[in-house]
């Protein structure tokens, strides 16, 4: 438990280890964030104290005092540090007095420090007087205190130290008081157990060095200057040689030395081992956040100092950090060092030794970790030999990641190494070779991009790395490059196989929508919610024009030249829904429109899976849907396929009904196909009078055996057109007539589709289940809202509800053989069978959720929420959230019921007897828990299902068959399962006059006298503990300077805090940094 107060964090054994740096070897033996040895928690519990205002934290102080402009910024820092400048020149004593005073203040202690107490060396009893002062009830300090007064305090406290070293810069801090005095109550302030002294100082003392390498990168630079005018001089012969000039330059290079070598380097190095090296695992990641942050810093602004293994190796140790804040700070840190190429042979053994672990951090929990870790990554790739070609597949795959920022970073990195670096000797020959004009560099990249596509077998997952790559790989907008990929026969070794080829297609088609604006891949954000700007908009436009002029001219030649390809065609006949239809109009290419049309006309007819025609359907109402000249041509060619694909229907009627005439019903079923694909898109009612030879075939299927993908396909096409029909109605003055006829075609049709479910073979009773629930929600009560609509409202009665259950009980839920997937090759098939079955289960659950069946008829299903969790569970939740939204009450009844069917049934297998100790008895308590915390968290919204739920429940366990005999009623052991859920009841409602432990006593008065030691009345005694011993559960803490009983609003106590909180976090980070997802 952490506290939030400033008071101890823990007894005198604060660190994370004890172990100090000195002690560890480099790179071996014991790290200091091997954290076996942290301390136990103290003895104070956590701060209870209620959040302070800002007032209660600020020390009382002179509004012109040091901490008071800090705070406040209402004066110039400069004007600040020169005046304690000016005071230091008087009196030194007092003005160190003073800037400890105001490190103190910063802390937001209340405490002064006396020149006495500044005099003590022993600075520890000092500090533990000036703890005394800190707020006793206060949680916070200035460092994490929010508001608009603390908003720029740290910025403030920065500059105003960096300001003060620089004012010193020139005699102050070299005159062996002043840093001596300030390093050493720091160092003394940040070993304090005292939180807001630690986090405070060691800011503070980070900040100072890092001031301190400023001045001594300016005594650097004085130096050289020197030691070159000092060389000049001695160059001169004796006659013209200055010798004042020359002593002075000497002495002025000894000082400079002595600034540099003595003060500021000891000054750096009493900072770094005296407080960085037991800061830098402190239990608090903020502070050790800090330390690292700026260690980073320190490497790189003067390596010649930190660049070392020595320093090195503490920020390979936070790699392993468990909290995410150090771990991002140490990943920052190297990225700044990985970025200069100077740096390559003083990070050579680092690189070696933690390489493995940076490659690992790409898989962090955290986003922002694993982003920055690979992006440090793509840095060691500019100047550091050092990954292998393992090293850089773990990134390759995370291009396909869900993350969006993940798969970008990793785009950045995959285009910078295997489509720059990789083919840079490639491209180098090529550029060489004059001979090969018909191959470009955007064909070479290309084909190395599909080699790394079909590499990695996602090739359903285009759009994913599409959306990675675009803002980098510019040749995914070369779209003249692809069409000659894919046209051309000039390309020698860079001519596409087959395979290659669909990559392509499919590569391309998701660039495009991409250029077109669609939204990205599910999983890496929302979609675009905002309206775009006018730079935004102008640059989607020109995407647009762009791909448009380019394809209205190539894609008929794809077109004819795969038409026979199913697999290449279903996305090249998606790529006209993306097109700018103005383009034909402003540079007259209806030629090209009238191709287009043509071969989109024979792909209709040479082809019958339904995503071609899904696809060809939608094109031709993109082309139809506008108000442009061209809507005219599409139309025309539009009515001309939907006629030939009626006359078609209607000539293959009566050959392919016959069961011995295969060829027929291949012919007729594919002609259905593509009539309900087009009605997918379209309502070609008026262009195709189908209806009752499509209602006639599902009649005959009822009747006689015939094709089943026909009956199927008949089924579906019947719900499209009575869909298509309600859609034509007009809802302020509908036709009687038509909404007579439509009822009675929708009653018809759900009628045949419940004969079907019951007596036709799988595929068809999949169809038209499915059909069942579509048009009980299409033709639902919620017509009322216009009255007009209410003569089609259809209730299935209760017959057609159990039939729809348990449908779904014996398609869904039941026991799969286990031969009948065994090979690895049928996983792809178990995959489409469980796609299926989640079909049918979410068909009922909408029908739960729209209230069109009874609830209890789903409680079979409820009870499947825990044995089939992992296919289903997500399903079985949402819909048993969507009941508790129509009916808390009746939700648990039906919860109720489907334990009392798993308690019955388990009982029946065990003839009579329950095994508590078995696993099938814990797994039907684990349901009713799980049931219990589905209740939600607000008891008192909950309050009267639950009740009731407990009520049902106990009559259900006192349930005899005849009058009481002394024995156990049959269903006693149900107790236990209801003891389970007695954690969501209110004390009242447990043993109030009218609550449940009253109605317990009532109901067992029907039973006589109860012996209190036969063990088959246990679960009684069990669950009427669970209702009395409430009261007697152990406290918990709420965090709010009081606390109450488990499951108890009512009562509260008062709780005093112990003077001395020491609490600790209590958390541990091992070497193997095993922190990815």
């Amino acid at each position: 438990m952490q506290s939030p107060g400033p008071l101890r964090d823990a007894d005198d054994n604060w660190d994370i280890n004890s172990t100090t740096s000195e002690d560890i070897g480099y790179y071996g033996g014991k790290k200091p964030l091997d954290m076996k040895r942290m301390p136990i928690k103290g003895r104070g519990g956590m701060n209870v104290g209620k959040r302070s205002r800002a007032s209660n934290i600020i020390p009382e102080l002179a509004e012109d005092s040091m901490y008071g402009y800090v705070l406040s910024g209402r004066a110039a820092l400069q004007v600040v540090v020169d005046e304690w400048i000016d005071e230091y020149k008087k009196d030194r004593e007092k003005a160190v007095v003073d800037l400890i005073q105001f490190f103190v203040q910063c802390c937001g202690c209340k405490g002064k420090l006396s020149q006495i107490m500044f005099a003590n060396q022993d600075k520890v009893k000092s500090i533990r007087k000036l703890t005394e002062s800190f707020d006793e009830e206060s949680g916070e300090y200035p460092l994490i205190q929010g508001g608009p007064l603390f908003k720029k305090f740290k910025s403030n406290l920065l500059e105003f130290i960096e300001r003060l070293i620089r004012g010193c810069k020139h005699n102050i801090i070299y005159d062996e008081y002043m840093m001596d005095n300030v390093i050493s109550w720091l160092l003394a302030l940040s070993d304090s157990q005292v939180r807001a002294f630690r986090h405070t100082c060691t800011l503070i003392g980070m900040t100072l060095v890092t001031s301190l390498i400023d001045i001594a990168k300016m005594v650097q630079m004085d130096l050289e200057n020197t030691e070159r005018q000092l060389e000049t001089e001695l160059k001169k012969g004796q006659a013209k040689r200055a010798f004042a000039k020359v002593e002075r330059l000497q002495s002025k290079q000894k000082e400079l030395r002595s600034h540099l070598d003595g003060f500021l380097t000891d000054f750096m190095s009493q900072i770094f081992s005296g407080l960085f090296v037991h800061r830098y695992r402190d239990c608090r990641a903020e502070i050790r956040s800090i330390c690292i942050q700026e260690l980073g810093h320190w490497m790189k602004h003067l390596p010649s100092h930190f660049l070392k293994d020595q320093y090195l190796k503490y920020v390979g140790w936070t790699l392993h950090d468990r909290h995410a804040e150090v771990r991002l700070k140490s990943v920052l840190a190297l990225q700044g060092l990985y970025m200069i190429e100077d740096f390559a042979q003083q990070l050579e053994l680092f690189t070696a030794r933690f390489k493995n672990r940076i490659v690992e951090m790409v898989h962090d929990k955290e986003e922002n970790v694993a982003v920055q870790a690979v992006k440090l990554i793509s840095f060691m790739l500019n100047s550091f030999d050092v990954l292998e070609n393992a090293d850089c597949e773990v990134v390759y795959q995370l291009v396909f990641a869900n993350n969006r920022n993940i798969s970008h970073a990793a785009g950045e990195f995959l285009h910078k190494k295997l489509l720059t670096e990789d083919l840079e000797e490639v491209l180098k020959e090529h550029r060489a070779a004059r001979h090969t004009r018909k191959i470009r560099e955007p064909h070479i990249i290309l084909k190395e991009l599909l080699r790394f596509f079909l590499e990695n077998e996602v090739s359903e997952h285009g759009a994913y790395m599409v959306d990675s790559l675009w803002e980098t790989v510019e040749v995914l907008r070369d779209w003249k490059s692809m069409t000659e990929l894919l046209l051309s026969d000039e390309l020698g070794e860079l001519a596409l196989n087959d395979e290659e080829e669909g990559a392509l297609i499919e590569i391309m088609t998701c660039a495009i929508k991409r250029a077109a604006g669609e939204d990205p891949p599910p999983g890496r954000g929302k979609p675009r919610q905002r309206e775009l700007n006018t730079k935004e908009r102008r640059q989607l436009e020109a995407d647009r024009n762009s791909l448009t002029k380019h394809f209205i001219a190539e894609l008929p030649e794809l077109l004819s030249k795969f038409s026979t390809d199913e697999q290449k065609i279903v996305s090249l006949v998606e790529i006209p829904q993306y097109f700018h239809l103005e383009v034909y109009v402003e540079h007259r290419l209806n030629k090209f429109l009238e191709l287009l049309l043509k071969y989109m006309h024979d792909i209709v007819g040479k082809h019958s899976d339904a995503d071609v025609l899904r696809n060809c359907a939608f094109t031709y109402r993109y082309f139809i849907n506008n108000e442009l000249s061209i809507q005219t041509t599409a139309a025309v060619a539009f009515r001309q396929l939907i006629d030939e694909l009626v006359s078609s229907f209607h000539s293959l009627i009566t050959d392919g009904l016959e069961s011995e005439n295969e060829q027929g019903e291949f012919k007729l079923l594919v002609a259905m196909k593509r009539l309900y694909a087009f009605y997918q898109a379209h309502d070609i009612t008026d262009l195709a009078d189908i209806e009752k030879d499509v209602s006639a075939i599902i009649t005959k299927a009822n009747q006689q055996q015939i094709n089943d993908d026909i009956t199927a396909t008949a089924v579906m096409l019947m719900q499209v057109i009575l869909s298509w029909a309600l859609y034509r109605t007009n809802p302020s003055e509908p036709s009687k007539s038509e909404l007579k006829k439509l009822r009675k075609s929708v009653v018809q049709l759900i009628q045949q589709c419940d004969e079907l479910i019951q007596f036709g073979v799988a595929g068809v009773q999949k169809e038209a289940f499915i059909t069942v629930c579509d048009m009980l929600i299409i033709f639902a009560p919620q017509l009322k809202q216009n009255q007009n609509y209410s003569s089609l409202i259809v209730v299935p009665d209760k017959s057609v509800q159990i039939r729809l259950r348990d449908y779904v009980m014996t398609t869904v839920f039941a026991e799969e053989e286990p031969a009948q997937f065994q090979d690895d090759e049928d996983e792809e098939a178990k995959t489409e069978v469980l796609i299926e079955k989640r079909r049918v289960l979410a068909s009922f659950g909408k029908l739960i959720a729209f209230n069109i069946i009874e609830m209890r008829l789903a409680a079979p299903i409820f009870a499947q929420y825990v044995k089939s969790y992992q296919d289903y569970g997500d399903i079985v939740k949402q819909m048993m959230s969507k009941a508790r939204e129509l009916n808390r009450t009746k939700c648990m009844r039906t919860q109720l019921l489907s334990l009392e069917q798993l308690f019955e049934e388990l009982r029946d297998q065990n003839e009579g007897r329950i095994d508590r100790s078995s696993e099938e008895w814990t797994k039907i308590k684990d349901l009713a828990h799980r049931f219990a915390l589905m209740a939600g968290v607000d008891n008192y919204k909950s309050r009267q299902a639950v009740v009731t739920f407990h009520r049902e429940g106990i009559i259900y366990c006192l349930l005899r068959n005849g009058p009481p005999d002394g024995s156990p009623p049959s269903n006693i052991v149900f107790f236990d399962i209801l003891a389970e859920t007695t954690f969501k009841l209110m004390d009242i409602d447990k043993k109030g006059p009218k609550g449940l432990l009253a109605f317990l006593e009532e109901q067992l008065m029907k039973e006589g006298e109860i012996p209190e030691d036969e063990i088959e009345w246990g679960p009684l005694r069990t669950y009427r503990t669970a209702l009395v011993g409430s009261m007697s559960e152990p406290y918990m803490y709420y965090g709010t300077g009081k606390r109450k009983m488990m499951g108890s609003p009512m009562r509260v106590m008062e709780v005093k805090r112990p003077r001395e909180d020491y609490v600790i976090d209590n958390w541990q980070a091992s070497g193997s940094g095993n922190y990815v997802q």
